[in-house]
């Protein structure tokens, strides 16, 4: 009897730990999130630059998300739709925001398609991968946070023309069939104990 006791205990504890540990991706997952918030925020106050940098912040939290999950263990379903949520506030929609803030508005209604086309693209980009690509080797389309990043880049060239065609090539490769490298998962395979390549 005791060492039942014992043993449901130990299973009790290893369930209660499984637990904790699955908070810390989820934690990370969520600051990109509120970068994401903190940005679109930026933004509103006419601070470009600072929606700029929490916008990049959000991708440093992206990119280690999902290698502490696989880590510790604690890959989750609710994990990948909150990583999905975080990534089309803070790659879809506040660096749209940031666009049209910066230099699409000068475009007027045209601008305003630009922006609400690059983040329709980048939610299905989201919708796609989830449903048909999460386990593939490449990123069939390009990644929303590398579209967020050339779209950062873009906004810093004061032509609204260039940043509106940018926007829109950026939205198309999105969706498109194009492949491109799976940079995260390149990186932790390289990163795996006993890897010698």
């Amino acid at each position: 009897m005791i060492v039942m006791s014992k043993n449901v205990d130990e299973a009790i504890s290893r369930k209660e730990e499984k637990c904790i540990m699955s908070f810390i991706p989820n934690m990370i997952t969520i600051a990109n999130f509120v970068c994401g918030l903190l940005a679109i925020y930026a933004v509103f106050v006419h601070d470009i630059y600072l929606g700029a940098v929490f916008i990049i912040t959000g991708m440093l939290f992206d990119f280690f998300d999902g290698m502490v999950a696989r880590k510790l263990d604690s890959v989750s379903e609710i994990g990948g739709e909150l990583d999905s949520f975080a990534d089309l506030v803070t790659f879809g929609v506040a660096p749209s925001i940031l666009a049209y803030s910066a230099s699409l508005k000068d475009l007027q209604s045209i601008g305003m398609i630009c922006a609400l086309t690059y983040s329709i693209c980048g939610m299905l980009r989201l919708a796609r991968f989830n449903t048909q690509q999460s386990k593939l080797p490449t990123f069939i389309g390009m990644p929303i946070p590398f579209a967020a990043m050339c779209l950062l880049i873009l906004c810093f060239l004061k032509n609204p023309v260039s940043v509106a065609f940018g926007t829109c090539v950026l939205a198309y490769l999105m969706v498109s069939k194009i492949k491109f490298p799976h940079f995260k998962k390149d990186i932790a395979e390289s990163l795996k104990p006993g890897r010698l390549d």
